[in-house]
């Protein structure tokens, strides 16, 4: 629960143990006579706070239930199928039911008003026989008050004795039906009027006539009572029973009385009449109305206007029929839609269950669903998902074993690489090897051959990764076994074109340059096979190349090596590269070239090989941009100064180990 529910329910507790003892506190007062003034302003937001935080409780309730009960889709699908379903059912009948009622009310309602229609005109009728005969018609008539001028005596008012009117009037609390005329007879006129109250005895004749109860109330503005259009009322005998009721909504005993003397199953409706004219004056009177409570069985508005039971019955079955025949379809529809749900429920389950093992580490379980429907071909998704997520776990945890495996043979290469330049005084050297790859195809080194003499190999084996490097390890340890016994630069060329023709597949191969410097004689001999040749640089002179061209090692099983030798210079420096430096491609596609790196070289004479090192570099990196480099880079750089001290020192030294 967080923090803001656990304060709101503290707070709802509060608010209950605040109206209990509020209530008790408000008893004690009471009792005592006493009054707190400010106690009900704090009782009624004590109570505001109660009802809302209990409003907020109970929907946090609701909708936790409805969360666990609709958790699952298969009950979700059922809910929905119900509202969509089945709700429309329920809305027709509705509707139905409810337009009957409105039907059954307006038939009942014109019927009250055709009764009193028929009323009048019978009253019409009797008037003129009374005219002629003197008496009203034998039978008939019974309840009706006749007022005549001819005999003298007439209780009627002023504004009825010279017109004729027929209809509804108002005298004192009741309702009349009043018919009344003009005869002119030996040019004397003659009123004659006939009325009859709208009472219990009429209510009754219709009942008896056509089927349906009827009790009449007139309405009008009520000075003494507390609102104006109060409903006045009129006594009703039911059954036996008399009772005076108002027509005044929530008048007590008024339902308990009806569903007492009248069927459930009954159209109750009710109908106004139009503004009444009063006795006495003849003014009508807009506040006064005839309202009509009028309560009619089902079973007499099925036997007046649909014939009858046998017709009525006929109509049942019919309906009954379509009604049956409907609820089939919808139970085939029902079971067809419980199919569909029991099937999508199946389905995600399954699902449900291959997911919670995937988040298990469990690569291996699979759904195994016919592939019919959206979901069986999702399930397939998900079976091809595993085993691929499975093939590709497999791939990853085989490429970082083969990640650390190579890692471990960069660490080897870069070991087998030398960590520093010749020890001798006067020689300065600076080296840079940079791999395309985690293990690079380039070889440097450098050897002390004797006190006067030193040595220093590249090579550049075809192509990239573990296959090159182990080539050049190969070659690395064969070399340096080769020049330790001394071996002379043609038979080395030879044994490691043997060793690289015989070790690899014959599209690979190995250029190398082997330069061996004599300090005592000055001189430099180049023994080159398929390398970019090593350029020179000497004060006074532009840079030169030493070329001694020949095939690279590998290509065939023998090769012929040239060795070139030119004289060594105070002042020298060797610069030695891979063709990586020389072809590498800008993003324009563009090499970098023979000409850009001359050109370097002219303006760095007289550096040391650091400085030469880092400006052929910072142009290569230049010239690249954000291109990652296609081959191994290397550059090895050897700088010759106090060439005459060097050759002293290694004078005195022989002749200390000749005496």
């Amino acid at each position: 629960m967080s923090k803001l529910r656990k304060s709101l329910l503290l707070i709802w507790l509060a608010s209950v143990a605040a109206v209990i003892v509020e209530s008790k506190v408000s008893g004690l007062l009471d009792g005592a006579g006493r009054y707190l003034p400010g106690l009900e302003f704090l009782q009624v937001l004590t109570w505001i706070t109660l009802i809302t935080l209990t409003i907020y409780w109970f929907a946090l309730v609701f909708r936790y239930l409805l969360r666990k009960l609709f958790w699952r889709v298969g009950r979700r699908l059922l809910l929905s199928y119900l509202f969509i379903g089945a709700l429309p059912f329920v809305i027709f009948a509705v509707l139905l039911l409810v337009m009957g009622y409105l039907m059954g009310g307006a038939l009942s309602r014109a019927a009250v008003r055709s009764e009193r229609q028929a009323t009048l005109v019978r009253m019409d009728r009797w008037n003129l026989e009374y005219s002629l005969s003197g008496r009203l018609p034998k039978g008939e008539g019974d309840g009706v008050e006749v007022y005549d001028t001819a005999k003298g005596k007439s209780a009627a008012p002023d504004w009825l004795l010279n017109r004729s009117f027929s209809g509804i009037a108002a005298r004192s609390e009741e309702a009349i039906f009043v018919s009344s005329r003009v005869y002119v007879l030996d040019n004397r006129p003659r009123t004659i009027t006939l009325v009859m109250p709208i009472d219990q005895a009429w209510s009754a004749d219709v009942q008896a006539r056509a089927g349906f109860f009827s009790a009449n109330f007139v309405t009008w503005d009520d000075n003494d009572s507390d609102s104006p259009g109060s409903h006045r009322g009129a006594t009703i005998d039911v059954n036996g029973e008399r009772r005076e009721f108002h027509a005044k909504e929530g008048d007590e005993g008024f339902d308990e009385f009806f569903g007492k003397h009248f069927p459930s199953w009954a159209i109750f409706w009710i109908d106004q009449s139009g503004a009444l004219v009063e006795w006495d004056s003849g003014a009508t009177d807009e506040e006064k109305r005839v309202v009509t409570l009028i309560v009619n069985p089902i079973t007499n508005l099925r036997d007046t206007y649909f014939g009858g039971q046998e017709y009525s019955g006929i109509l049942i079955r019919v309906i009954i029929g379509i009604g049956s025949t409907l609820f089939v379809m919808y139970a085939f529809a029902a079971l067809f839609a419980g199919m569909l749900i029991f099937s999508i429920t199946r389905a995600v389950n399954r699902i449900e269950k291959g997911t919670k093992a995937v988040e298990r580490g469990d690569f291996s379980y699979r759904i195994r669903m016919n592939k019919q429907s959206q979901l069986g071909e999702m399930a397939q998704s998900f079976d091809h998902m595993t085993e691929s997520i499975a093939k590709l776990l497999h791939r990853v945890a085989e490429q970082e074993r083969l990640q650390s495996e190579i890692d471990i043979a960069a660490s080897i290469q870069r070991n087998l690489l030398p960590k520093g330049g010749p020890t001798l005084a006067g020689v300065s050297f600076a080296a840079h090897f940079e791999p395309s790859a985690a293990i690079g195809g380039d070889y440097y080194d450098v050897f002390s051959l004797d006190r006067g003499r030193l040595a220093v190999a590249i090579g550049d084996v075809s192509g990239h990764g573990l296959s090159t490097g182990l080539v050049m390890a190969m070659v690395k340890a064969a070399m340096t076994t080769l020049v330790e016994e001394g071996c002379a630069e043609s038979a080395l060329f030879r044994r490691l074109n043997d060793l690289v023709f015989r070790s690899t597949d014959k599209r690979a191969f190995m250029t190398l340059g082997f330069t061996i410097f004599d300090l005592d004689r000055r001189a430099v001999r180049h023994t080159n096979a398929g390398h970019i040749y090593p350029y020179v640089l000497r004060e006074g002179e532009p840079p030169f190349a030493i070329e001694a061209p020949s095939l690279p090692l590998g290509v065939r099983a023998d090769i012929e090596t040239e060795t070139a030798e030119i004289e060594l210079k105070e002042g020298d420096t060797f610069v030695y590269l891979s063709d990586g430096i020389i072809e590498a491609q800008s993003e324009d596609q563009e090499p970098f070239g023979f000409e850009a790196l001359e050109k370097i070289l002219e303006s760095m004479v007289g550096h040391s090989p650091a400085e030469i090192q880092d400006e052929i570099l910072r142009a290569v990196a230049r010239h690249a941009g954000d291109r990652r480099a296609d081959d191994d880079r290397t550059v090895m750089i050897l700088r010759f100064e106090q060439l005459e001290a060097l050759h002293t020192r290694a004078e005195l030294m022989g002749e200390a180990v000749v005496s």
